[in-house]
């Protein structure tokens, strides 16, 4: 068995963290009794006119090897920086999209960041945000980059933080988060950026990771070969999965298992 996707899905309860694995099958997280014996990473092959490809190569870090990097129809858009296209076969779909420019905090961390229209708020759960607000509208994938990036440069931010970084920062300071958004948002408004702006909507992300149940610093895990992964899942931020057992609290960062072939058992104990 490999684990294929990790992703957040919409449900009765809001959203919840899943694996999708490769004989199609999903792994709800919240709640389960996790025994997972961590194996050999496998490429998890590449989508070329909508359809999905295998592959078997293996391979040492991300989820794809370099070949079914260059053949993925979208793997060269995430590069994208609104300089140029990098990827042609999509430019005309990608100037007929809609998306939306967002602020991220994890705390005391801001970024900026694009989604899709219709997935704002899954985008931003997804990330682990603690808040995030929407400020801007943009048509054209290629454009809202370039504006994304004159954000980035002048509000002084990142576009990307590393999942190291969400980890120390599980906890927030909801003020914190809130003063540095809005902060934000009045800088751009005293630039030349207000052709873009929209009345901001901001959102508290925090309801939907079950961190009430965490009361310490889980101990981070590593996700590699021969690893053993087992526990109660008592909250998830992000990519970043906490589990309870016998130890103790634990995290795992659960990109790091996509692709990983695993044995996954029974697990001897379920302490929540």
């Amino acid at each position: 068995m490999q684990i294929m996707k990790y992703s957040w899905r919409e449900g009765e309860s809001g959203y919840e963290p899943f694996f999708i694995m490769s004989d199609g099958s999903k792994m709800k997280l919240f709640g389960a009794a996790l025994s997972i014996r961590v194996g050999g990473k496998i490429c998890t092959g590449y989508t070329e006119n909508g359809k999905r490809h295998e592959c078997n190569s293996r391979i040492e870090y991300g989820y794809m090897c370099n070949e079914c990097r260059m053949k993925d129809d979208f793997f060269n858009c995430i590069q994208c920086t609104g300089t140029e296209c990098i990827n042609p076969r999509q430019r005309d779909s990608c100037k007929e999209n809609n998306y939306f420019i967002y602020l991220a905090s994890f705390d005391s961390i801001l970024k900026v960041g694009i989604s899709f229209e219709r997935r704002l708020i899954e985008r931003l759960v997804e990330q682990g945000a603690d808040f995030g607000a929407k400020i801007a509208r943009v048509r054209d994938g290629k454009d809202v980059r370039r504006v994304e990036q004159d954000i980035r440069r002048h509000l002084g931010i990142a576009d990307r933080v590393a999942s190291k970084d969400k980890a120390r920062n599980l906890f927030c300071n909801p003020n914190t988060c809130i003063e540095r958004i809005t902060l934000s948002i009045g800088k751009l408004r005293n630039s030349g950026f207000n052709k873009y702006l929209m009345p901001p909507e901001i959102y508290d992300m925090r309801n939907y990771y079950r961190l009430e149940r965490i009361i310490s610093e889980p101990s981070m895990m590593e996700a590699e070969e021969g690893a053993v992964i087992e526990g109660s899942v008592a909250a998830a931020k992000g990519g970043i999965l906490i589990f309870r057992n016998a130890t103790g609290l634990h995290s795992v960062n659960a990109h790091r298992l996509i692709g990983r072939q695993v044995i996954i058992g029974v697990a001897s104990e379920n302490p929540l």
